[in-house]
């Protein structure tokens, strides 16, 4: 009685959280877990086949979204915490909106994103039976500082799941490393082969964690990511899901281990990894090709996550860029269009972000000077940050303005002459940009 109380409580909570325009992914969690502590257990209860959750510092979104995808097209009832809140709050508020107002519940899967510093607490309260590692770079270095930190928060929850299957990113050496002390059944997804020439940028994973030798690189996809080596032995594992013809413009295409030609709407060489997770999850559930292929095919990008808009006839794109190794591959994607366009930055310190923006110095900014963008601006809480940023890697100070009112601006630049508007954003800055894209778009409908 307890259970089907909360449940209750909380949908009608969650309906009128909706009335006021809320997302209500948080505070309906929040209250469930006051009213009953370990709700999230009855929840894996009512979980008929498995618990999948999703790990690592990016990509974690994406690839939770698109399993879900996969398994609802395949005919599974799925529960997923889809808008990215991956805390035990979030968790539990996704099985909320999944059951009626009396608790019952359809759920074959369960889709589950985790915070790397949360996730322990959540494993707490259930047990996941694969668990995905997307990548381990830095990121929030208030609430994480170095990476070993995250390391040892993953090491902590998986640790909490020694029947799960691990399905490991063979081409990150940190990844790898952190796997590398369980004896849990792990799968590796990478890319065998070179895809394009990449000098490495990578502030983290050059030095072996076994020895502490700086690992040689054969190539690099980017970042860390690539085929590496140690003295010591260690090497990139024997990967069991293999992508290759790799192309990521206009649209990702690759081929897959026993898939096949794949095409994916959403481009980027991060997005080729986060596919391959996908993959070799379903391939180890007998997923049904096609449908999964088709769901691929479909797929609708969440907030940010390389989101377009049309805005007076002219492209638009939102991107999530939250820590250095994220905003780099944005930048990438920027430069892939060939087309003239206008960037606007946006910076915020807010809690989700971390007040420390020390780490704007160390994304290659310098990639953005090309001749096909055109105009540069900063919005946000710390736009100024961002501004002296741009001025100290090159950029005329012309060609900067401070984009405090985004909305003006963005209808400024609807009407240039040039072909495309790139909007790169952090986290909490992200959501406002959304609000501020989505009212001038419907403006230039009517």
């Amino acid at each position: 009685m307890r259970y089907f109380f909360t449940v209750f409580i909380c949908k009608i909570f969650i309906f009128v959280l909706h009335l006021m325009k809320k997302q209500a992914t948080s505070a309906p969690g929040k209250l469930a877990f006051r009213l009953y502590p370990d709700i999230l257990k009855e929840f894996e209860k009512r979980t008929k086949k498995e618990i999948i959750a999703v790990m690592g510092t990016n990509g974690k979104t994406t690839t939770n979204n698109l399993l879900a995808d996969c398994l609802e097209k395949c005919g599974f009832d799925v529960v997923c915490n889809r808008i990215g809140a991956n805390m035990d709050e979030g968790s539990v508020v996704a099985y909320i909106n999944k059951a009626n107002l009396f608790g019952k519940i359809k759920c074959d899967y369960a889709c589950l994103e985790m915070d790397e510093g949360w996730a322990e607490y959540i494993l707490k309260y259930i047990t996941p039976s694969k668990i995905v590692v997307t990548n381990l770079f830095r990121d929030q270095l208030d609430r994480y500082g170095e990476i070993d930190t995250t390391i040892g928060f993953l090491r902590k929850a998986i640790s909490l799941a020694p029947n799960a299957t691990l399905y490991i990113n063979a081409d990150d050496p940190l990844t790898v490393a952190m796997a590398s002390v369980f004896d849990n059944k792990k799968v590796y997804y990478g890319i065998e082969n070179k895809v394009q020439d990449v000098i490495s940028t990578s502030k983290e994973g050059k030095y072996c964690l076994n020895c502490s030798k700086e690992l040689k690189y054969e190539f690099n996809h980017f970042s860390q990511l690539g085929k590496y080596s140690c003295d010591c032995g260690f090497i990139r594992p024997e990967i069991n899901f293999n992508a290759e013809n790799i192309s990521v413009f206009p649209t990702l295409k690759m081929n897959v281990t026993s898939y096949g030609d794949i095409t994916f709407p959403v481009r980027g060489m991060y997005n080729a990894y986060n596919v391959l997770a996908v993959l070799s999850v379903c391939d180890n559930l007998n997923a049904d090709k096609e449908k999964v292929k088709k769901a691929l095919n479909e797929y609708t990008p969440q907030a940010g996550r390389m989101e377009h808009f049309n805005i007076g006839g002219k492209d638009l794109y939102l991107i999530l860029a939250k820590n250095p190794t994220g905003f780099n591959q944005s930048v990438a994607s920027v430069n892939d269009d060939p087309r003239t366009k206008d960037v606007v930055i946006s910076i915020n310190d807010g809690l989700g972000d971390g007040k420390d923006v020390t780490w704007l110095w160390d994304v290659d900014f310098e990639n953005l000077i090309k001749d096909e963008i055109k105009s540069y601006h900063t919005s946000g809480r710390r736009y100024a940050d961002m501004a002296l940023r741009l001025k100290y890697m090159g950029v005329e100070t012309d060609k900067i303005s401070f984009a405090k009112d985004l909305k003006a601006t963005l209808n400024s630049l609807s009407g240039s002459e040039n072909e495309c508007i790139y909007v790169l954003a952090n986290y909490t800055a992200l959501f406002e940009a959304r609000a501020v894209i989505t009212e001038v778009c419907n403006g230039h409908k009517n």
